[in-house]
């Protein structure tokens, strides 16, 4: 039983916070502010992969569907175009073919010509013809129509071989109508006649096919129509199978192959013929393919059933008619209707239902046919584009008439009834009922109804007028839409709205605001449907509702279209960016479906309110794919809109003798650039306000329109467009450019803007030393190299690329020769052009002229200016600049970021590549002399160190060792890196023609002394590596070519040797390290065998996981390609527009945020009930006992989880779960031999605890998913203390980390404690500690952050504030005991909560309460341990003290423990347990467990955060005992 003491009653506890932050608590603006800053860390995306882009095996994967690429979504140049077309029309009018027996009535019109109508035949099918070339031409402007009006075979032939003459390899439209011959044989051949048209005349296919060679587009208009598209496909096979046996067809003009890339389109199957109803035409199938909008009409009428009611109107014959109605009955069902307008005028409701048909018939086919077929049919030729979208309408109409049309390729049957018909329907309904309602409400006036048909023909007059003015508007229709004007086509609606009826004029630039205002007013007098805008609704419903499914939206076709209209782009463009937002896949479906040439048009709109859609809208393009986008932007200088956006006032402050074109690859300058020494963001917001506003009237750009994400969005676009592409990085090049990059890079507040501006930078400058010099003339490096400083590690990783284009080439004075030579031609070019200019004025003076003009003179100016900069260029001051870069890139070896510190090897590896020769000299001096200092006497060492250390003192000794340094980097992906840049100079070292045979003598001595024992001296003497002096400065000429064959040839050979020199300095050897790691990281799955082993190995546990970009580590190759490019451009693929997946309601991770979040707070809750319990509580209850299996050093509970971790005295580290008493995860530190873990602490308690573990070399880890060995991964390390000091005594790294800061403060064996911000991942101030002893503990307030506290060995107690100045931070200085014995401080702790109680604790025994206010402990009291030795009673050392967090309770440790209040009163004593019986794990797997009190002194003892738990542990001991307060006072009410 537990012995228990104290006074009864206890002595009263104090009540008051301490050190006055009671002032904290009360004030609740204060706190808010706290809360608001409050974030979680080391969770951003670096720490998941650092700067690693997406593996392409998961991209191609795909498991959620977030990539689904799509390649091939360009559509290239050499795309095919139908240049010319055969009407072949086989009439024979009057004479009816034999195998038909027509009807009377039966369907007779032909291309809307009733021959009926003419006397003479002939002129019929002259009309006929004539109609159907005009109907065609609605498709196709540009293609070369012939006719061929009942022909017989020999014209047939002539004709079609003239087509293939002049079409070359183009495409040929070949429309041939049957009507007036049989059918096609079940061969497959096609009738005509002959001379005399007496006969009937077979066409053989083979033959046509042979005459009109390939590519062609075949179209059928006949009964039995589908024998011909079977018979097609034979023939097309049989010649391919001829041209595979060697007998190809000679007379055919093209090969095989291509005959299988011909379309067909036929307007019935094998079995049926065509309709003869007298109602509808009897070319049906081509009024289906020609006129889509006038049959839908007339089709649309005749089914309506309101056509005897509503839609009367249209069915009434006009006036005077009267003749013939029993034989002309059926013209009664026919309407008689046309809508009013033009076909390519959108603003007409003809326009618009032509609009409205291309929208869904695009529709039905992207959602109907495979990807492939899309976009072959609808996306490569605008001819076959526009018949198969109208074979889309036969596909639905002529079933409804017992004909059923085919296609090669077959297209589904399922497109006639697809659910987009319903709204074409609808869209006809709209237009129709308001053509009603106007008719209806019009006067019945001849007079009035003259006057209204000479107002629609002048309105088109004035339309076409309008059209030739605006050359980029599509050419007006056909013969046909102008010419058929009825009575019924006319209504008040569209003269009303006409565009010559209206009197808005085209806004100017002038007046944005008035020009918003008219374009609000305009969506309501053209609209004549409400389909777009419907559609536009149904897609934003699809966006907020559907998204997640990530299939894609049948509405997007329509989307594209509606970006045509100035009514609803605005609109249209905000939701494609909300849909391109949700990921790459969205990005890829639209590409496909063709929305690349519309944005890319657009980019010539000055429209200011279309910039930030556009500019995000492009960024997520060229996240995607900007290799196929640079020509483009190229050719139709789309760059220029986003210079724009970052230089609003572009050219408006260019002088005329170093002005000139962008165009013309110029750079431009600029004004000075503003103070870099100014606050940041202070003369940005002044400039934005002022200085951009007063340029000029007519800027289309103004900055004011743009946010600084957005400009960063144009920077990405920049960036994209100029990598990898000379002529873009030639183009985009300018001084006042980069003079706005640096300005923003000074100025802004966006990390984001900053990144990409550094980036593009650099990019502007690679491979490129005339920019390179510019740049560094104007000061633009310094800028870069002040970035190094930057708080952001994106940013200070940037820099680091960007700095790595400004390293020499080899090839420099080449590309200088080849700058020199472009100009030269350039400038010969604009001289020539400049004489002909002058040739012509003197002929005609004219104002374009001039401006010509003055144009070339500019660019013959700057082309001068050029020339002499080139000649200008100072490789000497380059090559300084470079050394500068140099200097300053090295103070980033120990930068905090992972991240970094990667960039910072492929930078060296950069300089590496750049000077070999040099690497290898200073490596061959290091190794000889280090080899020397180890192995020789002194007197050899100072001797060989005096006369051949050539490298001493030389900036590339100080990179090779820190690429040692680098090469034993806690984070495992940069330690292979820089491993491989060592071996890489030291492969370079073993080949060397002059050091090589020095160096294999030191392989082999090596090899020799890591075998054989040292059993004396083994005297290595410089005498033994004779090394020739060079003459003169060392050669860094090479060539790339050589160096790779003899890298290859040499690989093989030093790879052994060079592994048995690392392992003999020191180091780990690459392929060492990589099998150990596999093997440890197999070990997880073999499970412990039970038995106690306190001496287990060193580095038996496994290693966690960490992020590796899985490079090819057998191959070296230098220099190192770096991936953080493509990492940053993975920001623009992510969603950006919605909330974070954490923060959006209902995700998973919001929801297991929400669960921690509410446990958090039960647990509290529960928790502060108990601080009572904990004054009057029995502590010595043993609630479990954990096996350790090696002693724990260092124990920590978690706040909310249930975890208690443990480190032993070597590197692993035990993940316990308390209440399941099991073992989580058991895992090695990677700690070197010879160091131990000294410090746990938990990170982002509050959501997923994250465990920091503090080594004594000084290494600071994170890992995370801590619970399952499968799953923990180290997401970042780094050297949290440089020049650790490891002696016997050594307290190691010790941290304090302050979550509500953000900050990890750092000291142990140094005189300092450093402050890191785990935000920017940098050290935030290093304060002196004022004293040489060493620090034991270091504690901190929790709330605010800024004072903390550190005990050191030699009892003193110091206070620090680090608001104050570090040389004066140090507030207060406290001697435990007032100083009178010396003893050592082994733990000072602040508590979070409670009254804030600062208790420290000495080895004396003697316990101390503090207040930072004052110079004496509040109170004080002993811990008289007293032990008996002989005769004498010595004093036991207290080992350990702790307090915890909330309740007034403080623990002692000596060899039992002792829990006290913080008014000193003692409430309990008891010893710890311990396992005994030597094999502990044996027994307690039996389920037998031998405990007794423990006679030695307690090692490790915590208090849970929350609960009134005590974790302890004794010396020599693996178990760890979990103590729980239980009420004592309960066994009385029983």
């Amino acid at each position: 039983m537990p012995v228990v003491y104290g006074p009864q009653p206890l002595r009263p506890l104090n009540l008051e916070t301490r050190h006055g932050f009671d002032e904290q608590y009360s004030s609740e603006q204060y706190l808010q502010s706290l809360a608001n800053d409050f974030i979680f860390y080391f969770d951003d995306k670096r720490h998941r992969t650092n700067g690693n882009p997406t593996p392409e095996e998961e991209k191609t994967q795909d498991v959620n569907n977030y990539y689904q690429p799509i390649y091939d979504w360009k559509i290239m140049k050499e795309r095919q175009k139908t240049v010319s077309a055969a009407l072949l029309l086989c009439l024979n009018l009057g004479v009816d073919p034999p195998d038909v027996i027509k009807t009377h009535p039966c369907a007779r019109t032909e291309a809307w010509v009733d021959p009926l109508n003419f006397q003479d035949s002939k002129k019929a099918i002259e009309q006929i013809g004539k109609n159907l070339q005009s109907q065609y031409e609605t498709l196709s402007l540009r293609t070369r129509y012939k006719q061929s009006l009942d022909p017989c075979v020999e014209d047939v032939k002539r004709f079609c071989n003239s087509l293939r003459r002049t079409s070359k390899d183009d495409r040929i439209l070949f429309h041939y109508n049957g009507h007036g011959v049989p059918q096609p044989t079940p061969s497959g051949e096609i009738w005509v006649f002959n001379r005399g048209y007496t006969q009937y005349i077979p066409v053989s296919l083979y033959d046509l096919q042979t005459w009109l060679g390939a590519p062609c587009i075949y179209v059928y208009d006949c009964n039995s129509a589908g024998n011909i598209v079977t018979n097609f496909q034979k023939f097309v096979q049989k010649r391919i199978r001829d041209e595979e046996e060697g007998i190809p067809n000679a007379a055919a003009p093209s090969r095989a192959s291509a005959y299988a890339e011909c379309f067909q389109l036929a307007s019935c199957r094998a079995n049926e013929l065509l309709l003869t109803s007298p109602e509808l035409p009897a070319d049906l199938f081509t009024c289906c393919l020609t006129c889509p909008i006038e049959i839908s009409v007339r089709v649309f009428l005749m089914q309506s059933p309101l056509k005897d009611s509503k839609y009367s109107i249209f069915f009434k014959s006009p006036s005077g008619d009267n003749t013939n109605e029993s034989q002309n009955s059926f013209k009664a069902n026919v309407p008689s209707v046309n809508i009013p307008g033009v076909l390519s005028d959108r603003r007409t409701p003809l326009g618009e239902l032509n609009w409205i048909f291309t929208a869904i018939t695009d529709t039905i086919a992207w959602t109907s046919l495979p990807r492939p077929l899309f976009k072959k049919l609808f996306r490569h030729d605008l001819m076959v584009a526009a018949l198969f979208r109208n074979f889309l309408l036969a596909k639905r109409l002529m079933p409804w008439y017992n004909c059923h049309p085919v296609s090669d390729p077959e297209l589904p049957d399922s497109i006639a009834d697809h659910p987009m018909w319903k709204s074409w329907d609808l869209a006809l309904d709209e237009v129709l009922n308001k053509l009603v309602n106007d008719l209806k409400n019009a006067p019945p006036s001849a007079d009035l109804e003259t006057k209204m048909i000479l107002q629609q023909q002048e309105s088109l007059q004035t339309q076409q007028s309008q059209q030739q003015q605006q050359p980029q508007e599509m050419k007006s229709g056909s013969i046909q839409e102008k010419s058929r004007f009825a009575v019924a086509n006319l209504s008040t609606m569209s003269l009303a709205n006409h565009p010559a009826a209206l009197a808005a004029s085209k806004k100017s630039s002038g007046n944005v605001a008035q020009a918003a205002q008219q374009q609000q007013q305009q969506p309501q007098q053209q609209q004549f449907t409400g389909f777009f805008e419907q559609n536009l609704t149904a897609f934003e419903l699809w966006l907020k509702y559907a998204s997640n499914t990530r299939h894609p939206p049948e509405q997007l076709p329509i989307v594209l279209q509606v970006l045509l209209s100035q009514v609803h782009r605005i609109r249209a463009l905000v939701l494609l960016s909300r849909f391109l937002d949700l990921g790459p896949w969205a990005v890829y479906l639209s590409l496909s479906i063709g929305i690349f040439p519309y944005v890319l048009k657009l980019l010539q709109s000055p429209a200011p309110e279309l910039k930030p859609i556009l500019v995000f809208i492009w960024a997520r393009i060229m996240s995607i794919d900007y290799k196929n986008t640079q020509a483009e932007l190229m050719k139709e200088k789309g760059y220029m809109y986003f210079v724009s956006v970052l230089v609003p006032d572009w050219g408006l402050n260019m002088s005329p003798t170093t002005g000139g074109s962008l165009s013309a690859g110029s750079p431009l300058t600029m004004t000075a650039s503003p103070s870099i020494h100014a606050p940041r963001g202070q003369h940005y917001q002044q400039q934005m306000a002022n200085g951009f506003r007063a340029s000029s009237p007519a800027l289309h750009y103004p900055s004011s329109d743009t946010t600084d994400e957005q400009k960063a969005m144009s920077v990405f676009v920049l960036s994209s467009f100029v990598r990898d592409f000379p002529l873009g990085q030639k183009n985009c090049f300018s001084l006042e450019l980069v003079n706005k990059l640096c300005f923003y890079i000074d100025n802004s507040d966006i990390p984001l803007l900053r990144q990409w501006c550094i980036i593009l930078i650099g990019q502007l400058c690679q491979q490129n030393p005339l920019n390179r010099y510019i740049c560094m003339t104007a000061g633009i490096i310094d800028t870069l190299v002040r970035s190094l400083k930057d708080p952001v590690p994106e940013v200070r990783t940037a820099v680091l690329l960007a700095l790595k284009h400004f390293i020499s080439d080899i090839d420099d004075g080449d590309n200088i020769l080849k700058l020199q030579q472009d100009l030269e031609q350039h400038y010969q070019q604009l001289h020539t052009q400049f004489q002909q200019l002058q040739s012509s004025a003197h002929q005609q003076q004219t104002q374009q002229i001039e401006h010509q003009q003055l144009k070339v003179e500019q660019q013959l100016q700057h082309c001068q200016v050029m020339q002499m900069q080139i000649q200008n260029i100072e490789s000497r001051k380059l090559k300084r600049q470079e050394i500068s870069n140099l200097v300053s890139v090295l103070a980033l070896i120990n930068d905090g970021s992972p991240l970094v510190r990667k960039e910072v090897i492929i930078f060296f590896s950069q300089v590496v590549y750049r000077y070999i020769n040099f690497f290898v000299v200073v490596a061959f001096n290091e190794l000889t002399e280090e080899m020397i200092q180890m192995e020789g006497t002194d007197a050899e060492a100072q001797s060989y160190t005096d006369k051949h250390s050539i490298s001493h003192g030389s900036v590339f000794t100080t990179v090779w060792e820190a690429l040692l340094i680098l090469a034993e980097d806690p984070f495992s992906e940069n330690r292979l890196l820089a491993g491989h840049v060592v071996e890489y100079i030291l492969s370079e070292l073993s080949v060397h023609k002059e050091l090589s045979e020095a160096f294999s003598k030191m392989e082999q001595y090596l090899t020799k002394s890591g075998n054989n024992a040292h059993n004396g001296k083994t005297g290595f003497s410089a005498a033994q590596v004779q090394v020739l002096k060079p003459t003169g400065p060392f050669s860094i000429e090479h060539s790339r070519q050589k160096e790779t064959q003899k890298q290859e040839q040499n690989i093989s050979h030093s790879k052994g040797n060079l592994g048995r020199i690392f392992r003999a300095l020191g180091f780990k050897d690459l392929a060492t390290e990589e099998r150990e790691t596999a093997h440890l990281r197999n070990s997880r799955k073999t499970k412990s065998s039970g038995i106690s082993l306190l001496s287990q190995p060193h580095g038996a546990a496994p290693l966690a996981k960490t992020v590796c970009a899985g490079r090819n580590k057998s191959t070296l190759k230098l220099p190192l390609e770096s991936t953080f490019l493509d990492y940053s451009r993975e920001y623009f693929q992510e969603p950006q527009m919605r909330k974070q997946e954490a923060d959006e309601f209902g995700s998973v991770e919001y929801s297991s945020r929400l669960w921690r979040r509410n446990r958090n707070e039960m647990v509290i809750q529960e928790t502060q009930a108990q601080k009572s319990l904990s004054l009057y509580g029995d502590w010595s209850n043993r609630w479990a006992t954990l096996d350790n299996k090696t002693h724990p050093k260092v124990i920590s509970f978690s706040q909310f989880e249930n975890y208690l971790v443990s480190a032993d005295e070597r590197d692993i580290i035990t993940v316990f779960d308390w209440e399941e008493k099991e073992t989580l995860a058991k895992f090695s530190n990677g700690n070197p031999f010879g160091t131990k873990v000294t410090d746990l602490k938990f990170l982002n308690e509050d959501d997923a605890a994250l465990l920091l573990a503090a080594s004594s070399e000084g290494i600071v880890k994170v890992y995370k998913n801590i619970n399952a060995s499968e799953d923990l991964e180290m997401i970042t390390s780094w050297r949290g203390l440089t020049d650790m000091l490891l002696t016997p005594k050594s307290s190691g790294l010790l941290t304090e980390w302050q979550q509500i800061r953000g900050s990890l403060l750092a000291t142990g064996d140094v005189k300092i404690i450093r402050i890191w911000d785990a935000h920017t991942e940098t050290i935030e101030v290093d304060i002196p500690a004022k004293t040489s002893s060493l620090v034991t503990s270091i504690t901190s307030d929790q709330l605010a952050g800024n004072v903390f506290v550190a005990g050191f060995a030699e009892g003193s107690i110091r206070v620090y504030d680090r608001r104050m100045d570090p040389r004066d931070s140090m507030l207060r200085l406290w001697r435990s005991g007032s100083g009178r014995q010396r003893t050592c401080i082994n733990n000072v702790h602040m508590q979070r909560g409670g009254y804030r109680e600062l208790v420290s604790g000495a080895t004396n025994g003697l316990v101390e309460l503090w207040d930072i206010r004052y110079q004496d402990p509040v109170e004080s009291f002993r811990d008289e341990n007293m032990q008996q030795q002989g005769a004498q009673k010595r004093m036991t050392t207290m080992t350990t003290t702790q307090v915890h967090e909330h309740a007034p309770i403080v623990a002692t440790g000596t060899k039992q423990i002792k829990i006290w209040t913080t008014s000193g009163d003692l409430l309990n004593s008891f010893k710890n347990y311990h396992n005994t019986g030597g094999v502990a794990g044996t027994l307690a797997a039996t389920g037998i467990r031998s405990t007794v009190p423990s006679s030695s002194f307690l090692s490790a003892m915590v208090f849970h955060p929350h609960r009134m738990m005590l974790a302890a542990t004794n010396s020599h001991d693996s178990s760890i005992n979990i103590y729980k307060c239980e009420d004592r006072r309960s066994d009385l009410y029983y």
